[in-house]
Order: structure tokens, then C-alpha cells, then sequence
């Protein structure tokens, strides 16, 4: 009775001081708003935050954070990127030492295969030994950029690893091989290009096979020249453009010329391809579609700067009447090297001093020989051109000059050359047409 009745008293006791530790209690005498904030003391901040600093950690926050590579991949890619540098400095300074050392050495993949393609563009027959033994000794990588290399140089020493590579399972090391072939200009590569390139199913081996069959300059290959070149393919059409270029007989910028007309797609690189060819039959070409094309502005703009990068200015002739003379010596009766055909073009060399009268279709014509230079008629002669006098009635004269931006630089002392570099939208030349009557 007497524990029962200590215990109802005691109980609200115990509650009552229960409840008076709770509210003189640090931990427990914090409002609600303040329970995130455990103390005070240290805090430097004001009680009213700027929200202005929350929205920055938020940014902060959602930045991704940049990997912090380990010292392993620091190594790697610095170890590259130097590898590349000074491969590239080997390169433009033809030291084929130290490409050959990174070439066969240098523990990253990467800066070996760089090594090989330096070695092609560099052409030179000395890389060519260093090549073949980066393919037998390297993995897959290397050997692709060795047989692009070779490809470039074109060796014959290399034909056995062209042979080889043309039955490879790597696509990229077939297709340098076939390209790689014509170079050498070899009959037995020759062959290989013929019954094995043409027929494969893999466009860039052919196309690579017709740009390796322009090498060699072989008359029944025009054909499939234009075979390809009339094909819907403008990939192969292209090629075909590019094959006759490598070509670099007559016929092949002939045939060039008269696909200007008719292939309006290819214009640009006709230009380009019988510009990048540098001879006689590439020049009179250009003149003979500038002659053909003379109502066009654009036409002549472009033709004339080609001209001009080919350096060659001064003054040329188109033959206006079938069976024009050209003889030997400027007088009436002089020994006729050949008959020349309505549309030839020539370079004018010189004028005759002495002038003529010369009935021609009832009229007594008054004029001069001209000294000019054409090209040969027979494509077994020895030389290209030849030279002979032309009476002046039966040609026309056009003058290609320099511009007058260009005579300006001319006349600055030490001004580097600058005839291979200019581009079609520099000034272009002026083209007059003279009639020497």
C-alpha cells in the first residue's frame, strides 16, 4: 500500500523534472530554425546569407571537374606529343637519321607511323630500305603508314612488298600497294594493275590503278582513260582527269581539252591538272580553251591566271586558215616545214623586219612574218615544238602581260618569286587580241 502510494506521487515528479532538463538543456534549447547550425562560435558570416554565393556553389557543383591524369599518362602523352615535333622538324629538314631512328625506336605507335609518312612525302629512295623494315618488324599500324610511304616514293626495290601487300587482308595496305605500282613503272606491275586492279570490287584500288597506269604512258591505256571518264562515276571521272594528267603526251591533254566542254563538273580540275603539267601541250591546251571560250569572262579570268602561273606571258597566235605555211625562212618560196590547221596556237618569238606583199585570194595582202613555235606534228618526234615563220595574215595574236600589281612587286629589289604562288582570285592577267594586220 504504502510503495503504491509513493509510486503516484513520485511519478509526476519524475516527469515534471524530465520536462525542465529538456528546456534548460544546450542540445535541446535550439528552435527549429537553428537546429542546423550546431555553433556559432568561429562563424564569420552575416545571419542574412547572399544568395548570390549559394548560386556560385551550386555552379561549382554542377563544373565537371577535369581528370587528374596519373603520372603514367602524363608520361605517355608528353612523350607523343615531343615525338610528333620532332618528327616533323626531321622532316622539314630532311634528317632521315632521326627519322629513321623514330621510325624503328620509339615506343609509341603513333610517332613510328608519323616517321613512315614523312619518309613518303620526302620521296627520296634513302627512306625506302628504312620503310620495308618498319613492315616486317611493326604491328599493323606502322605497316599501313610504311606502305603509304612506299606508295609515294615508288620504288622498284619495293615491288616485292607491293605483291605482297596487293593480297593483304588490311584494305588500306592493298590500295597503297596498287597505287604504289605505277610508280615503278614496271611491266610486270603493269600487268598486275591490268588484270587485277581494273577488275576488283573495291572502287579505290581502281582508282588507284588508273592513277597508277597514268605513269606509264602507254598509248592503248588512253582508252580506258576515257572509258572512265565518260562513266557516271564522278569519283572515277576524276580519277580518269587526274590519270591523263600523269600521262603528259599530247593526246592526253588533248584529250583533257575537249572534255572542258562537255564535263562542266570537271572544269575546275581540268584547269588545275593541265596547269599542274608544265609543258608545251599543257599550255597551248589552255590557250586553244581560252580561244574557244573568249565571250566568257570567268572563263578567260581563270585560263589567264593559269597562264600567268605557268609563266607565260608575252605574245601567242591562233592560225585562222586551214593550210597555213609554216616555213623555214621569212621570204616567199622558202622550204615548208609543215602545213599548219585552222585553230593551232603558237608562241609569237619575233617579227620579220622586212615586210611582204603577197596575193592571197585575188588581193595583194601587205605584211610581216612572224617567228612562232608550235607544237610538232608527229608524236614520234624528237622534240616537242618547232620553230618556223608564219605570214601575218593568216593569224590572230593575243598578249598575256603580267598585271600591274604584280609589275609593282617586280620592282621591289629582293622580292621573292612569287609566279607558283598566286591563285585564281589574285588580278588576273590582262589578254588582249591583237590583229597583226
Amino acid at each position: 500500500m504504502f510503495s503504491l502510494l509513493n509510486f503516484r506521487f513520485l511519478f509526476p515528479g519524475l516527469l515534471l523534472m524530465a520536462a525542465l532538463a529538456v528546456w534548460f538543456s544546450p542540445v535541446f534549447a535550439q528552435t527549429p530554425e537553428d537546429t542546423n547550425n550546431t555553433s556559432d562560435v568561429g562563424n564569420s558570416s552575416s545571419e542574412t546569407e547572399d544568395p548570390s554565393s549559394s548560386d556560385d556553389q551550386e555552379t561549382n557543383k554542377k563544373k565537371p571537374k577535369k581528370p587528374v591524369l596519373d603520372p603514367e599518362s602524363k608520361r605517355y602523352n608528353d612523350l607523343l606529343k615531343t615525338g610528333l615535333l620532332k618528327v616533323f622538324e626531321a622532316e622539314a629538314t630532311y634528317n632521315y637519321a632521326r627519322l629513321k631512328h623514330f621510325g624503328l625506336t620509339h615506343p609509341i605507335p603513333r610517332v613510328r607511323a608519323a616517321a613512315a609518312l614523312a619518309l613518303g612525302r620526302l620521296k627520296s629512295p634513302v627512306g625506302v630500305k628504312i620503310l620495308h623494315k618498319m613492315i616486317d618488324r611493326d604491328g599493323e599500324w606502322v605497316r599501313q603508314a610504311a606502305y603509304k610511304g612506299l606508295a609515294d616514293i615508288g620504288s622498284r626495290s619495293s615491288l616485292d612488298y607491293f605483291y605482297i601487300g596487293a593480297k593483304s587482308s588490311d584494305r588500306e595496305i592493298r590500295v597503297a600497294s596498287f597505287r604504289g605500282m605505277g610508280k615503278t613503272l614496271d611491266p610486270g606491275a603493269r600487268e598486275v594493275l591490268l588484270k587485277k586492279g581494273l577488275k576488283s570490287d573495291d572502287k579505290e584500288i581502281v582508282k588507284a590503278t588508273l592513277l597508277g597506269l597514268g605513269y606509264y604512258q602507254v598509248p592503248e591505256d588512253l582508252r580506258i582513260f576515257i572509258d572512265y571518264l565518260n562513266s557516271e562515276d564522278e569519283e572515277f571521272q576524276k580519277a580518269a582527269v587526274e590519270a591523263l594528267g600523269r600521262h603528259k603526251t599530247r593526246t592526253s591533254m588533248k584529250i583533257l581539252e575537249d572534255s572542258f566542254k562537255d564535263k562542266t563538273n570537271l572544269r575546275n580540275q581540268i584547269l588545275d591538272t593541265l596547269t599542274e603539267q608544265k609543258n608545251s601541250f599543257a599550255i597551248f591546251a589552255l590557250l586553244r580553251i581560252l580561244n574557244a571560250n573568249a565571250d566568257s569572262e570567268s572563263i578567260v579570268n581563270e585560263i589567264s591566271a593559269r597562264l600567268y602561273k605557268l609563266k607565260a606571258v608575252g605574245k601567242y597566235m591562233t592560225i585562222i586558215s586551214d593550210n597555213t605555211p609554216l616555213l623555214r625562212e621569212p621570204y616567199v618560196g622558202a622550204p615548208k616545214i609543215r602545213d599548219l590547221e585552222a585553230g593551232e596556237v603558237g608562241k609569237v618569238i619575233s617579227k620579220h623586219s622586212v615586210a611582204y606583199i603577197i596575193p592571197i585570194e585575188g588581193q595583194r595582202i601587205e605584211d610581216f612574218y612572224y617567228k612562232v613555235l608550235v607544237n610538232t606534228k608527229y608524236k614520234d618526234a624528237f622534240t616537242e615544238t618547232v620553230q618556223g615563220w608564219v605570214f601575218g595574215k593568216y593569224i590572230q595574236i593575243r598578249t598575256i602581260s603580267m598585271p600591274k600589281e604584280e609589275k609593282e612587286k617586280k620592282k621591289k629589289p629582293k622580292r621573292p618569286s612569287i609566279l607558283d604562288d598566286m591563285e585564281t582570285s589574285e588580278p588576273a592577267p590582262n589578254t588582249q587580241t591583237e590583229n597583226p594586220n
